[in-house]
């Protein structure tokens, strides 16, 4: 069963599939291995699967958008969903939207329904804030195997994102992303001075911090490999993992190769976390 407890008195408890995914530049490559994915996922019992940031096609100039790519990848992922009975975070997209351009993440539920979508708050300024608008609200969305929220790759460098997510009660927040060990784009004091032949350390502090922080599930998801496009050189970071309340991260992906990580969690884990840190009655006029 793949939403054990979910009508019960207990609290749900569901595989989580998190998707590490190397990027190709062939759109269609990149749907065909999605595909591929969402059968592991089935075949191991998951509830919920959840890509990387602008996994079908990595990063757009606004030269390059195709109003095709949204449309096609909403398909796919209903189809999927549907098929195989599974929630799924659809990493993310561009999208032009009323003359904008957003990063959009959206979660379909398991009848292929778009159950909701979340805009990227916090853009990279040296590319996609360019030509992107950024999203300014981060919704929670309550389903049969718990509140969902979303944020996406730089957001994670905002605490009051995962904050905002836990004053509406979030208990899984998922993290599409495209975060790079190395990249033409990073700044020189930041890929010489500290890390020329070491691997960035952030993601793996803060997916812990966000976890125990804010008492939710904390799924990171990453792309993988090597991307190189538009004059463009980058190197994923990978490390794709999954935190918990108390322990911080307890799986991950410790290479940046194609992958999943699958974890069955159990929500009660939250309330015991509220009862403990009691953050949300200690916060004075923070928030």
């Amino acid at each position: 069963n793949k939403y054990n407890n979910v009508f019960s008195c207990q609290m749900p408890i569901t595989k989580i599939c998190a998707v590490q995914f190397k990027i190709s530049n062939d759109f269609n490559k990149n749907i065909s291995k999605a595909e591929q994915f969402f059968k592991k996922a089935n075949k191991n019992n998951c509830g919920i699967i959840c890509f990387p940031e602008v996994f079908l096609t990595g990063p757009l100039s606004k030269e390059k958008y195709n109003p095709k790519i949204p449309i096609e990848a909403k398909k796919l992922f209903s189809r999927l969903s549907k098929n195989y009975g599974i929630y799924s975070i659809m990493g993310s997209v561009i999208e032009k939207i009323n003359n904008n351009f957003y990063n959009i993440s959206y979660l379909l539920d398991d009848k292929g329904r778009i159950a909701g979508y979340y805009k990227k708050n916090h853009l990279v300024q040296k590319s996609e804030a360019r030509y992107l608008k950024a999203g300014n609200d981060a919704p929670v969305f309550k389903t049969k195997i718990g509140n969902i929220g979303i944020q996406i790759c730089r957001d994670l460098l905002y605490p009051e994102i995962t904050r905002k997510l836990m004053l509406k009660n979030a208990e899984i927040i998922f993290c599409p992303s495209f975060w790079s060990s190395k990249s033409s784009s990073y700044d020189w004091i930041y890929s010489n001075k500290y890390f020329k032949n070491k691997t960035p350390k952030e993601v793996d502090a803060l997916a812990s911090a966000r976890a125990i922080e804010s008492h939710a599930v904390f799924v990171y998801c990453n792309a993988a490999g090597n991307f190189n496009a538009d004059g463009a050189r980058d190197t994923l970071l990978g490390r794709t993992q999954i935190a918990l309340p108390f322990y911080g991260t307890t799986g991950i992906l410790s290479h940046n190769k194609d992958g999943i990580l699958i974890k069955e969690v159990g929500l009660g884990i939250i309330k015991d976390a509220k009862k403990v840190y009691k953050i949300e009655k200690d916060l004075k006029n923070y928030y």
